[in-house]
């Protein structure tokens, strides 16, 4: 386990946020160097604690829709999972998984933009089907991204990732080109993006803001090896009763600022929410649970997984 000194927080905080930030602007938030900021990243990526600056993409906008579907194997050891994992590899539509121990094992998303997507999705699925039991497919409509706030002075930030509402934006190829540097490495400089899309440096400044104004880039957030830090990834999966809007609006509220909770996914499906929660301890993840059911009687039941491996 690594432990974080007082100023890697704050820098690991402020890159949570926007990891776009330059090292001068870190510098003067922290009151470091912007040589010392610099260092402390290059210390946070050669640690594999820093994995991948991410650039959040609120996926509605560009035409997709996220399939959640959890499974129950007929049984789980490391040569089905080691098997499973080989056919994933096999269909880039399969986004993220998860292996855990609970009602499911397989926790898989899918990112659908066609129909020929869809049958790729299936294809996955009847690949693994000899070892499913059972599984439940759901459709998203709404999802966030939660920052994680290691120092005291910095608040929780929500990126939506999907929301339902939003209509699909009709991008140019140079925008997804933009979009896709960005996805491969956040920090990508101006000049640098420029280079490699043959445009102008002004011309690109201002179709990424425009792309953060039109809600397709949500925010820019680093990715964080939580299993460096000695952090259990957890999953809650939530029924609810009736509820109103502002009971939801509530509940993410409490999401955002509860230290832990990293993406919250409203969903139709045999579960209304989804929770992925990073906890020190299981008896810390148990007592978040209670929490939540104390502060929201609304919620019916919460079925609770942990997590074994994360893709």
């Amino acid at each position: 386990m690594r432990k974080l000194n007082q100023s890697e927080k704050k820098v690991l905080s402020l890159l949570e946020q926007n990891c776009r930030l330059p090292a001068n602007q870190i510098a003067k938030k922290t009151r470091l160097s912007p040589e010392g900021v610099l260092k402390i990243i290059r210390r946070l990526e050669e640690a594999k604690i820093i994995i991948k600056f991410n650039t959040k993409i609120n996926y509605a906008r560009m035409g997709y829709k996220i399939y959640p579907v959890h499974i129950k194997l007929l049984k789980l050891d490391k040569e089905i999972i080691r098997t499973i994992k080989q056919v994933i590899k096999q269909h880039k539509t399969c986004a993220w998984h998860i292996f855990c121990e609970g009602e499911y094992d397989l926790l898989l998303s899918f990112k659908i933009l066609s129909e020929k997507e869809k049958l790729d999705m299936n294809q996955l699925l009847v690949d693994i089907s000899d070892f499913i039991l059972d599984k439940d497919i759901s459709i998203v409509l709404h999802a966030f991204e939660i920052s994680k706030s290691l120092s005291d002075h910095e608040q929780p930030k929500l990126f939506s990732t999907y929301n339902h509402d939003l209509e699909k934006l009709n991008l140019s190829p140079k925008e997804i080109e933009i979009i896709d540097i960005l996805k491969s490495n956040a920090r990508e400089n101006i000049l640098n993006i420029a280079k490699l899309t043959n445009l102008s440096a002004k011309v690109v400044s201002s179709k990424l803001k425009k792309l953060e104004k039109d809600n397709v880039i949500s925010g820019f957030k680093t990715k964080i090896n939580t299993a460096t830090l000695d952090y259990q990834p957890c999953i809650a999966l939530i029924s609810l009763k009736k509820y109103n809007n502002q009971e939801i609006k509530k509940f993410i509220a409490y999401c955002q600022y509860k230290g832990g909770i990293n993406y919250l996914v409203r969903q139709i499906g045999k579960y209304d929410l989804e929770l992925t929660i990073d906890v020190q301890n299981i008896n810390e993840f148990y007592e978040l649970m209670d929490d939540i059911r104390n502060q929201f009687p609304f919620i019916k039941k919460i079925t609770t997984l942990i997590s074994k491996e994360v893709s």
